[in-house]
């Protein structure tokens, strides 16, 4: 049985707030508290298949979302989105794609009030793989575009001229500053002028059944004018490394010396983002409390919202002293898998003079930028990975690498030494050697749930 959420509920990140009318639908997946205003996606999906934020793999920002097909299920996993339906004039269809296993189906489509059928106002644009290739249904006919690479991001760009029936299409592979796609007039899918599209889908198989696709998407952009996609039209993709987001994920701790900053609607048990999030008994409880930063009024209110991680980590932050390191390590088993909880874990160091709590120790000198002290400091302590990331912190991914392998020799199916080493390559340039290990990370993503504070401080 298919189920539809609402992505206001569940992925929802960044519509923009006062775009211009030019752009319908801007999302990078960031999820914030920000209002989005009208249900703009669906999310189908069943027990085995799925649709779900995910941050280990994405284009820009924090977050991507990741679609997992499971074949012989009866189902497919899919994200629909919507926009307000275009009859004539030009469209402009931006986003970014990575596939793991490119050998399995996917498909990709513009469509419109007929749905996805092969009509006048069914699907305009359609994208589908084949046995590895990725190919273009134009005039009804599956036409080959290029074999997928696995885990390379593609940023694809589709300029449709609605009243005409035809479309340009431009697809860059990472890395590259000349398209490896660029068509010109191509007939739509079924070659019908005029045919107008209002929803778009990703999905995994929707015939055969045979899928066990997993995918990524990013930055979805919709809009009537050229410039709204102009920037990522021309722009190579990058990898989010870890430590981009050490130090995106330090700034945001800069800036909130209180209470530390909210990340999502899920810090506070939330399931969906409400029209005004100030107005949440839960919300001004917690900016109340920021005010007087008391560990006994978090503690309160921890009881209260069991499920609303911001009072834990917000009472970590009212804390100093012998306290806050001991309920630091008290709730390294609730909050491993936060990227705060490791941030304040530094802030805690920084107030400790001598070396007697190790861990808080290391990440107080990489919170203060001391990355030779602290890749020395772990070397002492005999902890690898932690002087590879001091290393590469410090700018030597050549430097850090040996000590990533060190580490996968002593735990060969660790997660974040793999990860880290595949950045490496990649801040190398060697795209073979980074390919190698993404693959060595898929079929292991493990939940964040699994992973030490310690073990992945930075992120």
């Amino acid at each position: 049985m298919r189920r539809i959420f609402s992505v206001v509920a569940m992925l929802i990140a960044a519509e923009v707030g006062g775009a211009p009318q030019n752009v319908l639908v801007q999302y990078s997946f960031d999820d914030t508290l920000t209002d989005t205003g009208p249900d703009t996606f669906a999310v189908f999906q069943n027990a085995k298949g799925h649709v779900r934020l995910v941050s280990n793999i994405r284009y820009s920002g924090y977050r991507s979302i990741e679609l997992h097909d499971v074949a012989g299920d009866g189902n497919f996993p899919e994200l629909q989105g919507y926009f307000p339906e275009r009859k004539k004039g030009e469209l402009f269809f931006h986003f970014a794609m990575l596939v793991a296993n490119p050998d399995q189906t996917l498909n990709i489509a513009l469509a419109g009030p007929s749905h996805f059928t092969m009509s006048k106002d069914g699907i305009a644009f359609w994208l589908k793989t084949t046995n590895g290739v990725l190919h273009h249904v134009s005039d009804s006919i599956p036409k080959r575009l290029f074999r997928v690479d696995p885990f390379a991001w593609y940023l694809v760009d589709v300029r449709y001229n609605i009243s005409d029936g035809v479309y340009d299409l431009t697809i860059h592979r990472e890395g590259s500053p000349e398209p490896i796609v660029a068509l010109k007039d191509q007939p739509d899918a079924t070659n019908t002028p005029a045919s107008s599209v209002d929803k778009f889908s990703f999905v995994g198989s929707v015939y055969e059944d045979d899928s066990e696709v997993t995918y990524y998407v990013d930055d979805v952009i919709i809009g009537t004018d050229e410039k709204v996609i102009l920037k990522p039209f021309v722009a190579p993709g990058r990898r989010k490394l870890f430590i981009d987001r050490w130090r995106e994920a330090k700034t945001l701790m800069l800036e909130s010396p209180g209470c530390p900053a909210v990340l999502s609607v899920a810090d506070f048990g939330l399931a969906q983002t409400p029209r005004d999030i100030e107005t949440v008994p839960v919300v001004k409880e917690w900016r109340s409390a920021c005010q007087r930063m008391e560990r006994k009024e978090f503690e309160t209110l921890e009881k209260k919202y069991p499920n609303a991680p911001i009072f834990a980590l917000s009472e970590l932050k009212a804390l100093e002293g012998d306290a806050a390191v001991q309920r630091w390590r008290e709730l390294e088993g609730v909050l491993h898998n936060d990227v705060r909880f490791g941030m304040i874990g530094a802030i805690i160091g920084t107030r400790e003079s001598d070396e007697q709590n190790p861990e808080l120790h290391y990440f107080s000198l990489l919170w203060k930028g001391e990355y030779t002290r602290a890749a020395g400091f772990a070397e002492k302590m005999d902890w690898p990975e932690q002087v590879g990331d001091a290393l590469f912190l410090s700018g030597s991914p050549s430097q850090a690498r040996p000590y990533y392998e060190a580490a996968l020799r002593r735990a060969p199916d660790a997660y974040w030494p793999t990860t880290k080493l595949a950045d490496v390559f990649f801040a190398l340039g060697d795209t073979e050697n980074e390919k190698l290990y993404r693959q060595k990370m898929y079929g292991r993503l493990i939940s964040d749930g699994a992973r030490s504070a310690f073990g992945c401080f930075p992120r």
